[in-house]
């Protein structure tokens, strides 16, 4: 990635746009089923409103959520300014115990049979090692194209590099993804995307490999996976102050938004 200091052309410089996106935004995890509906909210308007690719959970109150929500970390952006919640995504952990012990990972309800890798597959790791990063969603209001959930493409990253623009919503989020799992003990990290986002995501630094056949889940997708010890070492040095900016917000938050307290409360 390009230095700030070696293109004294440029408009504004990393270290600028980090202040500024940290002046505008702040990462949330919601703790309770009223703090979620905030992400289970934008989630309707952007998978079953605007794209279409669910039908709503819970129409009447614009809410689209699942099964696995109840063992998810969730993570929401909120725009400081307006109270806005601008992005959302979830970490989708297995519990090892308890009447939910036998579930497996979203991607393997509906694409199992498109893992193909010989041995990076969620069934060849330890439950309590492996998670998965889905519903991720950015409010149009705050993408740079409508063309995706995340509202990021390639050319965005390259224009971060060689213009210093804009850091990306959809990108921060999986920077706090990336801290979530390293904080909640969980090396082996899975991922349904397209391969576009996947190749923006290894611009910057997280490196997913493709471990999966393509198949159509809206749209072209394959599954995706990371080592987060090698993610965070590997991130791009110019990126580094943002990561560790989310996750030193995270880190308070994490004990109480871990979904271990509400799993032993239904099963008890």
């Amino acid at each position: 990635m390009t230095s700030a200091s070696s293109s004294p052309g440029n408009e504004r410089s990393i270290t600028e746009l980090f202040h500024c996106f940290r002046n505008e935004f702040s990462f949330k995890l919601p703790c309770n089923e009223q703090e979620k509906r905030r992400a289970y909210h934008l989630r309707h308007d952007v998978y079953c409103a605007e794209l279409h690719y669910e039908p709503p959970t819970d129409a009447e109150r614009q809410l689209e959520y699942d099964a696995f929500d109840d063992s998810a970390i969730h993570c929401v952006v909120e725009h400081n300014r307006t109270g806005l919640t601008v992005g959302c995504m979830r970490v989708v952990l297995i519990p090892v115990r308890g009447d939910f012990s036998n579930r497996k990972l979203p991607l393997l309800t509906y694409g199992g049979q498109s893992l193909t890798h010989p041995s990076l597959h969620p069934d060849g790791f330890p439950k309590e090692s492996i998670c998965e990063v889905s519903r991720l969603a950015v409010h149009p209001s705050f993408r740079k194209t409508r063309s995706n959930i995340a509202g990021v493409k390639e050319k965005d990253i390259h224009d971060l590099e060689v213009e210093h623009r804009s850091l990306p919503v959809g990108l921060s989020l999986f920077f706090a993804a990336t801290a979530i799992v390293g904080m909640a003990n969980r090396q082996h990290v899975f991922a349904m995307m397209e391969p576009r986002f996947a190749r923006l995501l290894k611009i910057s630094g997280l490196k997913f490999q493709k471990v999966g056949d393509l198949i159509d889940y809206h749209g072209p997708r394959a599954a995706f996976y990371i080592d987060q010890r090698q993610a965070e070492a590997e991130m791009h040095e110019e990126l580094k102050p943002l990561y560790r900016h989310i996750k030193q917000q995270l880190a308070p938050q994490l004990a109480a938004a871990m979904p271990h307290r509400r799993l032993a409360t239904s099963t008890s």
